[in-house]
């Protein structure tokens, strides 16, 4: 009796590690992956069902979602690179890349995974936005450019015969705009919000003056005192005029959906990039055309900006399996026709080819987006710097555009202080 126990109990061991080990062995082939990124609900939501297709095509794969709002992001990330504690994948910035690139620890060279096929992407964009030193740190989720949208029933009489605006001058453009608000003094021709006004509005046009991207890649300044002068002076006409909204009244407003002219159809038009346009528009109920950026006469680049919107990067010190799968993930993001449809242009429109293809022939891009896409493609102005973007330098430019509104600085003097504040901060960043 006792040894029929003993064999029963030797067996019931043994059949229990055998259980084990292959429990063991099922769990070893399930591969977590840790993808971070900023965004709103939308964008969230679009991507957690994304995840869950995936998922559900590769059973042995989990992907733990952590999703963020956009502040405190980048401090987070910085903190995991340094800890070891990144994420495998993570979404990053266009104007983060030259600097994490320089840490050393942040991107895995995707050149060098399998599953990784560029050949959807615009040569262009891989050159001047995905590679550093040779490598192919980041690629483009989706990719943006800068176009006016307006509203054609507010500006009704200012339309040329074949009912749009047209291609305008800056002067043509304040021209409207000024009498626009004389005779209807609750409108005016554009509004933006704060860093809105740098990036679509003071940045084009110091680049048309200057044919010079702003902050050089070799970390100098690419432009003089007198050329920002100049530009500061020519930027203050939009408010003078009248063709902008007080910078006082739209300020308070952090989103164009929050600002009561835009909404009642007071405002003639906003630059923005064309992703945003069907946003913007929703339950809007005016007639809306899309036209290019303004330019000086003379001008040699548009100043428009058309570049990658959010990028995704691998984490080198994940796993080299981690990596392959990481990398399968993305190729699935960037051009599966399922995911596609599922995320849309909630990271901008898609950089990549057939992910565009697969937009318009399901009638998931808008013919006022498309027309944008179409003439944003046409007025390509120069690439953004490497370090353009870089959030020190974005602060500064905001801080001096609104020292000339509000009449603190001439812009003299602030052009002089941006340009000495500027040469600082990069004389930093080289050492």
């Amino acid at each position: 009796m006792k040894k029929r126990l003993l064999v029963s109990l030797v067996f019931f061991l043994l059949l229990s590690m055998l259980l084990l080990a292959n429990g063991s062995s099922e769990s070893s082939d399930k591969i977590t992956l840790r993808f971070s990124w900023w965004g709103g609900d939308s964008r969230t939501a679009a991507t957690m069902e994304a995840i869950q297709l995936y998922e559900s095509l590769n059973p042995n794969i989990d992907i733990e979602a952590e999703y963020t709002a956009f502040s405190g992001y980048y401090q987070k990330l910085i903190t995991q690179l340094a800890s070891g504690n990144a994420p495998d994948l993570y979404q990053v910035d266009q104007g983060w890349v030259a600097e994490l690139h320089a840490r050393g620890n942040a991107f895995t060279d995707m050149n060098t995974l399998s599953a990784i096929d560029v050949s959807t992407i615009p040569e262009t964009m891989l050159n001047d936005y995905c590679i550093k030193d040779g490598k192919l740190v980041v690629l483009p989720l989706g990719y943006n450019g800068t176009v006016f949208l307006y509203n054609k029933t507010l500006l009704a009489d200012y339309l040329n015969e074949d009912g749009t605006l047209g291609d305008l001058t800056w002067e043509e453009f304040e021209a409207i705009g000024k009498d626009l608000h004389e005779k209807h003094p609750d409108c005016y021709m554009t509004v933006a919000v704060t860093d809105g006004y740098v990036r679509y509005i003071l940045k084009p046009m110091l680049e048309q003056l200057t044919n010079k991207i702003a902050i050089q890649d070799d970390m100098t300044v690419g432009f003089t005192v007198d050329e920002m002068e100049k530009t500061f002076t020519e930027f203050l006409k939009i408010f003078s005029s009248g063709t902008a909204q007080p910078y006082a009244e739209s300020v308070i407003y952090d989103t164009l959906q929050n600002n009561p002219l835009w909404l009642n159809g007071n405002i003639g038009g906003v630059f923005l990039f064309f992703s945003n346009i069907d946003g913007e528009i929703q339950n809007l109920d005016y007639d809306w055309d899309v036209t290019a950026l303004p330019q000086f006469e003379g001008a040699m680049t548009s100043g428009q900006e058309v570049c990658p919107s959010l990028m995704v990067a691998i984490n080198s010190n994940t796993s080299d399996v981690k990596k392959e799968e990481a990398a399968k993930f993305i190729q699935w993001m960037l051009n599966d026709p399922e995911a596609v449809k599922i995320l849309k242009t909630e990271r901008g429109v898609p950089a990549s080819s057939a992910a565009l293809a697969t937009l318009t022939e399901n009638d998931l891009l808008s013919p006022i987006m498309a027309k944008g896409i179409e003439i944003s493609n046409a007025t390509v102005g120069f690439k953004n710097g490497d370090y353009e973007m870089d959030s020190s330098i974005q602060s500064v430019f905001v801080q001096k555009m609104e020292q000339v509104i509000y009449g603190v600085s001439s812009p003299r003097e602030a052009a002089e202080e941006l340009y000495n504040e500027l040469t600082k901060i990069l004389q930093e960043k080289k050492g």
